[in-house]
């Protein structure tokens, strides 16, 4: 069985020549409303502020973190010394500048105490019983108490500073760890610093693309405004055409179908191998695809 592709044509038909001047002139307007100043008045960018400035505190403020990040705090930077002195034992034996002040203002009034209050006022008479010395005995045998008791003074004072540096390493351990932190915490005010200025700076670098868009926006509304009047002008026509002497893909499979059915139906009847009901089933079968790709 032949076949036919359809056909399809186009018509084109050209502005009448009496409109001519109506479409020319209405084509000028367009283009005077889209590409000169009268545009302005329908589609406006926006002049007003669209960016918010960064404020003097703000900068103060992201400056003043970027310099505790960078240089840490003074005070954190102290307690990390005297941290580090007692883990490392520096006071346990006393030997620091404030201490041994200490010491020496202990040992001082009480040394000039005895020498001025009590030593001088010891002996009642210059002279003991069978002593023909011009010396007060009483004075010359107490010189040395100062200086023991002085002695015995510092040791216990040494001795407890010595404990109370051993217990001090002790509790300091845990603020030791959180004092080893504190570069950690410098680290992430610096990263927390930047990241302050650069979202700032993102956002200008956006609001800067949006104005930029918005007038590429403007330039493509002009480009419409023409375009719309054209399309208004513009019409096309489609006219197809097909044989009526092809029947369908569909028609024919069900018209071979049938045929093949009564077919295989009278052969099956006299010979007695097959059914009518099989005969018809498989005579239809091969009839329908025969009639689908003729």
């Amino acid at each position: 069985m032949g076949s036919s592709k359809s056909q399809s044509t186009t018509t084109m038909k050209n502005i009448p020549v009496y409109a001519e001047e109506f479409v020319k002139s209405y084509l000028l307007r367009s283009n005077d409303i889209a590409f000169n100043a009268e545009f302005d008045s329908y589609f406006t960018t926006y002049t007003g502020e669209t960016y918010a400035p960064m404020l003097a505190n703000e900068l103060d403020g992201i400056n003043k973190l970027a310099t505790r990040g960078r240089s840490g705090s003074l005070e954190v930077a102290k307690g990390n010394t005297v941290i580090t002195n007692v883990m490392d034992g520096v006071y346990l034996s006393g030997a620091t500048v404030d201490f041994q002040a200490m010491l020496t203002k202990a040992t001082t009034k009480p040394s000039n105490t005895f020498e001025t209050q009590i030593r001088n006022l010891l002996g009642g008479s210059l002279y003991l019983m069978g002593d023909s010395s011009n010396e007060n005995q009483a004075f010359v045998l107490t010189a040395p108490i100062a200086a023991r008791y002085n002695d015995r003074a510092l040791a216990s004072m040494y001795e407890t500073n010595y404990r109370a540096e051993r217990d001090n390493q002790s509790r300091v351990l845990p603020e030791a760890i959180d004092y080893a932190n504190e570069s950690i915490k410098d680290a992430e005010w610096l990263r927390k610093a930047g990241l302050y200025y650069r979202v700032w700076l993102q956002g200008s670098y956006e609001d800067s693309y949006k104005k930029f868009y918005e007038g590429e926006i403007l330039s493509v509304n002009r480009v419409e405004v023409l375009g719309n009047s054209i399309r208004a002008l513009v019409g096309t026509q489609r006219k197809t055409t097909a044989p009526f002497y092809r029947p369908s893909p569909i028609m024919g499979m069900a018209t071979m179908g049938m045929a093949g059915a009564a077919l295989g139906a009278a052969l099956a009847l006299p010979t007695g191998g097959l059914s009518v009901l099989a005969g018809a089933l498989i005579g239809g079968g091969a009839g329908g695809i025969f009639g689908l790709f003729s």
